[in-house]
């Protein structure tokens, strides 16, 4: 083994021991107050799929009913082997978001490594990634969201290591072995489109980046792309034509739901959403530390001395998401992904703002700056166990209780409608309707009509509605004033929050 290799063995070990202390940290935190699970229900859709798929060989959410809702095929077939165990789905999991999380924060190491040539800032670059809380947070969620920050770096860095500004394609190394460059990318840019559909945007971007900056070789540049386009439609092909087959779409039926129910493309509602995209990013974590980082690298980017084009990525995925889908609940989750890349550059804008702090004879600030962010970066680790903490609390108090009541309480042939169908499919045991359209996607017209969803709920006889009165209040009040909910939790402490207990209602 080299002695290169031995490095990198030891510096991926490092990240995977401090990843499992973060991740775990978290979870065993929780189980103070509550049990093991999710601090999101959509957590828990995954392992519905996951489960289905392990048992009945089935890409279904109710069984015997295959369904193109899935916006993350790829993370549901990495949980799969949570099933091949009894009870071992949980513990498989959170091992899968902390590995992800190692291997993002390796990422960042090796980016940072490449545009500082030091290992201090690399080594910054990683542990500012491994210690985001948000990042943490994410690692015990059951989500794919590291799986994708991780393929979004990971692609990121192959491109940018490939392919760097002073490089054009005839004089770039054309091949790993005998595998073209190109087609590593486009397999990369495949992968990552089935963790999340954006991930095809990046891979776009490359492809664009490329384009431009060898425009003049057109025979060169198209032997490019279709290298690239190959390695893209390889492992996409499969889910496009399986989307296609059962909904008419490409995509999965959760895109177009998450779409009709949040899309807002008023000037007050992108205004808003920025707003809350800056709080969550910045102000919502130890990133705002960073800011001087950060601006100590635009001199350089100006000056062509800092490769910018990682920087693109960040900005086009807000504006993807000011478009489609403007939302920045569960701290923001689906802008999780653009931390790392705030976190290399910060890395490496901070050790010319340390530099700059020498030179204007500060040094004891250059010394205790370091020393200051370590304990910003603990500080918020300890809030967002917290945070961690009453998440899954209320996921389990709310959406999990009425799952285990509705498995208790209900004929095993009912019916079950809500908008929340993560741990309540797991659970319950039921046939689950989606009021949310993510696997019923007759309702994604009607998405936000709370009279048409009760007229076609009704219309289905479908026996039992469980919602969060806050999601439906003219419902919640229209099913109330006929009859009381026949199942509702009664914790107290949502009140302070203006929010209101679960309910379900039987209607038929």
């Amino acid at each position: 083994m080299t002695r290169v290799y031995r490095v990198r063995l030891r510096a991926g070990l490092l990240w995977l021991v401090l990843a499992l202390i973060a991740v775990l940290g978290f979870v065993l935190f929780s189980l103070f107050r509550t049990d093991a699970g999710f601090p999101l229900d959509d957590g828990w859709i995954h392992q519905v799929f996951a489960r289905n798929l392990a048992e009945l060989g089935e890409f279904s959410y109710n069984p015997g009913q295959p369904v193109a809702g899935s916006t993350s095929p790829l993370w549901t077939l990495l949980l799969v082997p949570g099933y091949w165990l009894p009870g071992f789905h949980m513990a498989w999991t959170y091992t899968l978001g902390l590995l992800f999380l190692a291997l993002t924060a390796g990422e960042s190491f090796r980016l940072g490594a490449l545009f500082s040539r030091r290992q201090s800032v690399a080594v910054a670059a990683a542990l500012f990634t491994l210690f985001d809380w948000r990042l943490v947070w994410a690692g015990a969620s059951g989500m794919e969201t590291l799986l994708f920050t991780y393929g979004t770096l990971l692609l990121t860095r192959i491109y940018l290591t490939r392919y760097p500004t002073n490089v054009t394609l005839r004089t770039a190394k054309p091949a790993v072995g005998r595998v073209p460059v190109p087609l590593i990318l486009g397999l990369v840019g495949g992968f990552l489109t089935l963790v999340r559909p954006e991930g095809m945007v990046l891979l776009g971007l490359a492809a664009l980046d490329t384009g431009w900056r060898n425009r003049r070789d057109f025979q060169t540049l198209l032997k490019f792309w279709g290298w690239l386009l190959l390695g893209w439609v390889l492992p996409v092909a499969p889910y496009f034509i399986f989307n296609y087959a059962l909904s008419g779409s490409l995509l999965p039926t959760t895109f177009g739901a998450k779409v009709s129910g949040y899309a807002d493309l008023s000037p007050g509602g992108i205004l808003n959403f920025l707003w809350a995209a800056f709080f969550q990013i910045f102000l919502a974590g130890p990133v705002i530390f960073l800011v001087p980082g950060l601006l100590f690298c635009i001199p350089f980017l100006r000056a062509k001395k800092l490769d910018g084009r990682a920087l693109v990525w960040p900005l086009v995925l807000l504006v993807l998401y000011a478009a489609r889908l403007p939302v920045t609940y569960q701290h923001a989750r689906y802008l999780m992904p653009v931390i790392p890349f705030l976190a290399i550059y910060g890395a490496v804008g901070g050790r010319e703002f340390l530099e700059a702090l020498k030179k204007f004879k500060l040094p004891r600030m250059a010394f205790f700056a370091p020393w200051i962010l370590a304990l910003v970066y603990t500080l918020w680790w300890g809030l967002g166990a917290v945070s961690y903490q009453f998440d899954v609390k209320l996921i389990n108090d709310e959406q999990v209780r009425v799952a285990e009541w509705l498995n208790q309480n209900t004929p095993e042939t009912a019916t079950v409608a809500t908008h929340d169908i993560g741990a309540i499919g797991y659970f319950s045991g039921r046939t689950v309707v989606d009021t949310a359209g993510l696997v019923s996607p007759e309702f994604v017209p009607i998405v936000r009509d709370q009279a048409a969803i009760l007229a076609k709920l009704e219309a289905m006889k479908v026996n039992y509605f469980a919602m969060l009165p806050n999601w439906y209040p003219d419902l919640y009040t229209q099913l109330s004033a006929k009859q009381a909910p026949v199942f509702q939790p009664q914790e107290t402490y949502l009140a302070q929050f203006g929010e209101k207990n679960m309910a379900v209602f039987k209607l038929n």
